[in-house]
């Protein structure tokens, strides 16, 4: 049956609420993630001698570009090793970042297909998380969603040099017919730029979501992500909405109450840096909920779709 965008909400809300030990995973995730990103990042400088705890490389970029090249020269192979190291590093950290997406896509899929048809009748039904089920969809599916971010990625690369060859025709109007020139091409090309990348970042949310589905694939998630794009365009844009409506005021009542804090805290300067850390993991707690809950409304989006035989006739 076809679901509108509230029910599919309702479903979502539901699911999150039956598998919320995914939000403690999501938040895992995040963290292992930026840390291996900090790490690899750091290697470098550190094997040039750097000193990351008193020195901030990208505070000023005029000091430390220059002074890259002389620390290089006595220090290549090392430079080299610290550089693979990097890339080892990154890897890793993506290679989990699809894994985990993979147990948590899994699990939500299996609860929306476990529920009851229609709007959410109790988030019991829902419930399908364990520790075997997500590691048993998370290593079958974790190939499909590293291909698929693969995918995504390049298209998001060719986004960006069509990005890079937008701003260098802008600038070579200017040069040419002056400031009106450079407006026309400015606005003619920022218009159809912002356009595409609203419809790959709608297309990447709906066809990850059909990416756990028993019988489907990289190609086939590509596929019914459009379709679903196109036949349920509103509601995908309402609750894309929504759901950044909701994060943008989570993390504005936190900072509100994090300055607060800091500004009472002023003149103790232990308590204040605990204050802080623990805004900063409640703000990275309610974007692992939101993602959770926004997984599992795009779940039972796609399904309700792709069961009326929008895509597949397989539905997980």
């Amino acid at each position: 049956m076809r679901l509108s965008a509230v029910d599919c909400l309702r479903r979502g809300l539901a699911s999150l609420w039956a598998n919320r030990e995914l939000v403690l995973i999501q938040w895992l995730q995040g963290f292992a993630f930026t840390l291996l990103l900090a790490i690899g990042f750091g290697l470098p400088f550190v094997v040039l001698g750097y000193d990351l705890s008193t020195t901030d490389v990208l505070a000023d970029p005029s000091r430390t570009l220059p002074d890259l090249l002389p620390r290089a020269q006595g220090r290549l192979p090392g430079l080299l090793a610290a550089l693979l190291g990097t890339l080892v590093l990154w890897l890793l950290a993506f290679l989990l970042h699809c894994y985990v997406q993979a147990g948590t896509y899994g699990v939500l899929l299996a609860g929306d297909r476990q529920a009851l048809p229609g709007a959410p009748r109790s988030s019991r039904l829902f419930r399908t998380f364990s520790w075997r089920n997500f590691f048993g969809w998370a290593g079958r599916y974790g190939g499909r969603f590293f291909g698929f971010a693969n995918l995504i990625g390049l298209c998001f690369l060719g986004w960006g040099l069509l990005l890079l060859l937008w701003m260098g025709a802008t600038l070579s109007g200017a040069a040419r017919w002056g400031e009106s020139g450079a407006f026309g091409i400015g606005c003619g090309g920022a218009l159809p730029l912002g356009f595409l990348l609203a419809v790959l970042s709608l297309w990447y949310g709906v066809a990850q979501a059909d990416l756990a589905r028993e019988g489907s694939g990289v190609r086939a998630a590509c596929r019914i992500g459009l379709e679903v794009l196109g036949a349920r365009l509103g509601a995908v844009v309402l609750l894309f909405v929504v759901f950044l409506c909701a994060f943008l005021a989570a993390l504005g009542v936190v900072a509100l109450v994090a300055l607060a804090a800091d500004l009472l805290l002023i003149q103790q300067p232990a308590l204040r840096a605990a204050a802080q850390i623990g805004f900063t993991l409640l703000e990275s707690l309610t974007q692992g909920l939101l993602l959770i809950a926004l997984g599992g409304t795009l779940v039972a989006l796609v399904r309700s779709e792709t069961s009326r035989g929008a895509g597949s006739p397989q539905v997980a």
